[in-house]
């Protein structure tokens, strides 16, 4: 029992390195994938030791290994991606772009590759690392495993935290940007070309009123136009001023405006917290329930001094 930890931190950092390399090729970058911030995937752990547990015995079939192994791994597979959903809301992967996939948790061509891996864990680690686990003397592992808990316990709090940080993140996210939604629908509403309609329905009652002084008053036409124009020159005059000034309130509340919704948009998208490296490592993650917020996130962690300057 006292190898079985070792077994599975070992299985979990082949596993890591084996996804690393992986993606990091097809991103061409570095990419620490996975889902604790250590080097480990603990699922390949758990799916290595069903596989020994279950195929050791077997282990003359290779074709009964290759399809058992497929299968235990696949069954692995879709439960960890249900829980991940269930519990934390999120989707880590889909395969849902893939042929032959259920629910975009499992897929035939990855179901394949892990077959092929039960194998060579068999026929190949397996054996391997079981002699050179052997070889440890009994207090020495006891003491590797009780510090490899320890830091599997604090890297276990620590990725909970972050995935509960991120959420939270996205619920504020979230209502940030319904309230700008209701903001914006009400700046459509009062808008200065509302402002300016008013002034310009009071140009036309003027024009009017005066067409029926014309009409009305024969004497002293000449003079009473002239104070009309008077009138309408002064009167344009201080709507020009109005406009000028509203223009520049109006322009000063939307810079005020836009600084603070940047501000506090900055405050919802900042890195530290914000689960930055799982959305790195699993850049197809999707958020059942704030999955526009989480593309706004991933966004704005790429592009958030862009859309500043902008």
């Amino acid at each position: 029992m006292e190898k079985l930890f070792v077994y599975f931190t070992i299985y979990s950092f082949i596993g890591w390195f084996c996804e690393v390399v992986f993606c990091s090729f097809l991103s061409k970058r570095i990419v620490n994938r996975g889902f604790l911030a250590g080097p480990v995937c603990p699922v390949y752990g758990f799916g290595a030791l069903f596989i020994i547990w279950l195929l050791e015995p077997v282990a003359f079939s290779l074709p009964f290994v290759f399809i058992t192994g497929m299968a235990i791994t696949s069954i692995i597979e879709y439960i960890t991606g249900w829980l991940l959903e269930t519990f934390f809301g999120t989707r880590w992967w889909d395969y849902s772009n893939k042929r032959f996939n259920l629910q975009g948790r499992v897929c035939l061509e990855n179901s394949i590759c892990f077959g092929m891996m039960g194998v060579l864990l068999i026929e190949v680690i397996h054996p391997i690392t079981e002699k050179l686990v052997g070889n440890i003397p009994y207090s020495y592992l006891m003491i590797i495993d009780i510090l490899l808990f320890v830091v599997f316990i604090v890297d276990s709090i620590f990725t909970l935290n972050t995935l509960v940080n991120l959420n939270e993140r996205l619920r504020k996210l979230y209502e940030f940007t319904e309230e700008l939604r209701k903001n914006t629908d009400i700046q459509e509403w009062f808008n200065e070309r509302e402002f300016l309609k008013s002034f310009e329905k009071l140009k036309i009652i003027i024009e009017e009123g005066k067409a029926g002084i014309n009409q009305k008053i024969e004497i002293g036409r000449t003079s009473l136009n002239n104070k009309l124009e008077e009138s309408k020159a002064n009167l344009n005059q201080i709507i020009e001023e109005s406009k000028t000034g509203f223009n520049h309130k109006f322009e000063e509340s939307k810079l005020e405006l836009n600084k603070k919704l940047r501000e506090k948009f900055e405050a919802l998208t900042a890195k530290r917290g914000s689960g930055h490296r799982l959305i790195k490592a699993f850049p197809g993650m999707r958020s059942v329930r704030y999955n526009a917020q989480l593309g706004h996130l991933k966004e704005a962690l790429k592009e958030l001094k862009q859309k500043v300057t902008k």
